[in-house]
């Protein structure tokens, strides 16, 4: 079953060539890079910070973190981002993975709870018996439903958790087959934009805020793609801080990119901003945080040492 997982990922891979000029050692050198849901290409494309590059970047396209991990894992692709969740999940599940970047994002309005305009439900203890996704086991959303009914008072049984791919959840929601739903941008600012959903509980006080860039441990064994990694890293810093100053030019290119409507275009870019740090003893104590909650949740199949799997590719100075 892995095979085909791992063939079917290879087959989304959206040769989306960054850059191919420079030369230089790294010439030969393909990144390939795992994005969710477009976001990453348009910042680092309006930013421009992959011109001049001296390797190559492929992207992978993928609608969430749990497939992108998987791929990864599998060495389909070389580094990709995920949130602090996903990131642990695919920690405990493997020894194939090391975070190799973080970011950080002040904004949470991205990950949320929603619920229907019209919905009764007022505050996250209303949930008791009501039908909830959480998105993927394992993700930032379903982090934020168990944190967010723990703070109302309220165990996981206390609500019937169905997983659902972002797609399906979005469905669910509008008809109303679930009451509420977990999820991150885009798809908040899809419901929110679109479908008039409103938000229930965001993440502030709940989770972290980080998300990070993960790799491969084979590809980091290489000299080659690890340097090349370490550019993308510096390279993708400087786009996060682009991205402060220019929210009209990044939401301009992730709405060509991805097409998307303008008002989810815009309150994407708005949220997405985050900034890229290296990864110090605070980082490490605020995941391994993280880490025992969800493993105290049983969501965790084996406890994680955070500090055991950090290989950070942050570079000094700018």
């Amino acid at each position: 079953m892995r095979r085909v997982v791992l063939a079917a990922v290879a087959a989304l891979v959206t040769l989306v060539t960054a850059c191919s000029g420079g030369g230089g050692d790294l010439g030969s050198v393909t990144l390939r890079v795992g994005d969710q849901a477009g976001i990453q290409q348009a910042l680092l494309r309006g930013a421009g910070a992959l011109d001049g590059t001296p390797y190559r970047v492929d992207w992978a396209e993928f609608p969430a973190a749990a497939p992108l991990l998987e791929a990864l894992r599998g060495g389909a692709i070389d580094i990709g981002i995920a949130g602090d969740a996903p990131t642990l999940n695919a920690l405990a599940a493997t020894g194939d993975i090391s975070i190799a970047a973080a970011s950080t994002q002040p904004k949470r309005g991205g990950l949320a709870i929603l619920v229907p305009r019209d919905s009764p439900i007022k505050t996250v203890a209303d949930l008791r018996g009501r039908a909830v996704s959480p998105t993927t086991q394992g993700s930032i959303g379903h982090y934020l439903l168990l944190r967010a009914l723990s703070e109302a008072g309220l165990a996981p049984t206390d609500v019937k958790i169905s997983f659902l791919q972002p797609v399906d959840a979005a469905a669910a929601l509008n008809s109303g087959a679930i009451d509420a739903w977990s999820t991150w941008d885009p798809y908040t600012a899809v419901a929110e934009r679109e479908q008039g959903a409103r938000i229930l509980r965001d993440a502030g006080g709940l989770a972290s805020g980080l998300t990070f860039l993960d790799a491969n441990n084979d590809s980091l064994a290489d000299p080659d793609k690890r340097a090349a990694m370490s550019d993308f890293v510096r390279r993708y810093n400087r786009a996060l801080d682009w991205a402060h100053t220019n929210t009209a030019d990044y939401t301009r290119i992730y709405l060509e990119l991805t097409r998307r409507p303008e008002p989810v275009a815009g309150l994407v870019a708005e949220r997405a901003k985050r900034t890229g740090t290296p990864i110090t003893p605070e980082i490490v104590a605020e995941l391994q945080r993280t880490a025992d909650n969800f493993h105290r949740y049983g969501v965790l199949r084996q406890p994680v040492v955070v500090a055991d799997r950090v290989q950070d590719l942050t570079p000094a100075g700018p």
